[in-house]
């Protein structure tokens, strides 16, 4: 049972984990499609508004001075880094006028793109006459010249374009090369709105499966514990009950055997042991029947009396019924003064039921405190022992009927789980709580307390 349980827990959370996977899978799908449209409808967006007739003609300002300049380097008027230096200056010139015309024509376009473009020169070849060739520009070894837009690192750009122009009209053919590179500002907040929806709609159906899954795994593992503590039960009520048939059964056949015939002497025995299981069994049944009741059909005759005179003396009683000589009894009862309204035998019943357990899991030593809590404005009983103690996992578990600790240094220790409960029934009857303080073998502390009134 215990092996299936484990095993349906980890099919459970192997499942779970598989769905987050698919669902992340399916997210990062749908992420990477989204920002495939998108930076293609951003593409197209530029590319409607940078063919444009004003743009065009603002481009030709830069490509008609370098020709200009190249017909002054033919005739050596010009060096080769003044071609560069001429170059850099005239798009320094006309750079804001383009980017002004640019980012209006974007801004008309359905989509509000965050857009940045970046023109950049990649080569410059010179061919003369003789076919000879000659790279008078090339990025890796000069500083990057920006033809047009806005500057920003290469790594944050997305290649969409790379242009030729060639010149042949002169003696020395030009080879003007360049490409364009675009900037899609705040990415991660685009793309977190775009797959807003279905974030929040993973997030909750997230919650729910997962939330699902805690509460079938919260009803199987009560389902389970229910089942062992009836079994439990079960097996403790047959030992129970099972002690006193079986004396009986003897008894029965001695009333019955040819040597009880005319002795009385052997008939007074049986009767009398008939007698004593028939009241033992009358009392198991008794203390089932009474502790099935919950603490609302429990009828008190609440009474007021001197608490410290009650604890002493249902102390000095309860002494009467243990030996004496192998348990020892702390009291510090106080005469508080204050009258405690309660119902003498059901408030007995509770003191004595955890009294008998301290002393049947290992308790030796017990001390007994009364008094009034001026912060809870309540009666308190405190009980205190050096035996076993409770481990604190099991400690909210031992006020429910039935329960039983199933370590295995408890199997030894016979009971039906029924005390505890039915002490709990008790005091909260009377509109009072009880608590525990323990771990395992360094004994227990029990705290009843009972509202004053």
């Amino acid at each position: 049972m215990q092996l299936k349980f484990k095993g349906l827990v980890a099919i459970s959370i192997f499942t779970l984990i598989a769905l987050i996977g698919i669902q992340g899978y399916l997210i990062y799908n749908t992420y990477e499609l989204k920002k495939k449209t998108y930076t293609i409808d951003a593409r197209n967006a530029i590319a409607k508004v940078y063919n444009t007739k004003e743009l065009d003609s603002i481009m030709w300002l830069y490509r008609t001075d370098f020709l200009e300049n190249l017909r002054a380097y033919e005739k050596g008027e010009l060096k080769e880094k003044d071609l560069l230096l001429n170059l850099r200056e005239k798009t320094i010139e006309i750079n804001p006028g383009f980017l002004q015309l640019f980012n209006q024509g974007l801004a008309k376009e359905k989509e509000n793109y965050n857009v940045k473009i970046k023109k950049v020169l990649t080569s410059v070849t010179l061919t003369d006459s003789l076919g000879n060739k000659k790279e008078i520009y090339n990025p890796e070894d000069n500083d990057t010249i920006i033809l047009l837009g806005e500057n920003f690192a290469q790594n944050d750009g997305l290649l969409i374009n790379n242009s030729t122009w060639q010149d042949d009209q002169s003696p020395i053919k030009l080879n003007f090369q360049s490409s364009i590179f675009m900037n899609i500002s705040d990415w991660d907040a685009i793309m977190l709105e775009e797959l807003s929806g279905l974030l929040i709609l993973s997030s909750l159906l997230f919650l729910f499966v997962v939330s699902l899954l805690y509460y079938s795994i919260q009803n199987l593992m009560k389902q389970k514990r229910l089942a062992e503590i009836k079994t439990d039960f079960i097996n403790n009520i047959t030992h129970e009950l099972k002690t006193p048939l079986s004396t009986l059964s003897l008894a029965t056949k001695t009333l019955t055997s040819e040597h009880a015939k005319g002795n009385t002497e052997i008939v007074d025995g049986a009767v009398q042991v008939i007698d004593r299981q028939n009241t033992r069994l009358q009392k198991l049944i008794d203390q089932v029947l009474q502790s099935s009741l919950g603490y609302q059909q429990i009828q008190l005759s609440k009474e007021s009396f001197n608490g410290s005179i009650f604890m002493n003396e249902l102390l000095d009683d309860y002494m009467l019924t243990i030996p004496a000589s192998e348990i020892t009894l702390n009291r510090n009862i106080e005469s508080t003064g204050i009258p405690l309204e309660a119902d003498k035998f059901y408030l007995s019943t509770a003191i004595i039921n955890i009294l008998n357990n301290a002393i049947k899991y290992g308790g030796t030593e017990l001390s007994v405190h009364y008094g009034i809590d001026k912060e809870d404005s309540s009666h308190f009983i405190r009980i205190k022992d050096n035996g076993i103690g409770i481990s604190p996992k099991y400690q909210r578990f031992i006020f429910e009927k039935f329960y039983r600790i199933s370590e295995k240094d408890t199997h030894n220790y016979k009971g039906l789980g029924l005390g505890l409960y039915y002490t709990k029934q008790i005091i909260a009857a009377h509109g009072g709580g009880i608590s525990v303080a323990s771990d395992a073998n360094k004994g227990s502390i029990f705290t009843i307390k009972i509202p004053l009134v």
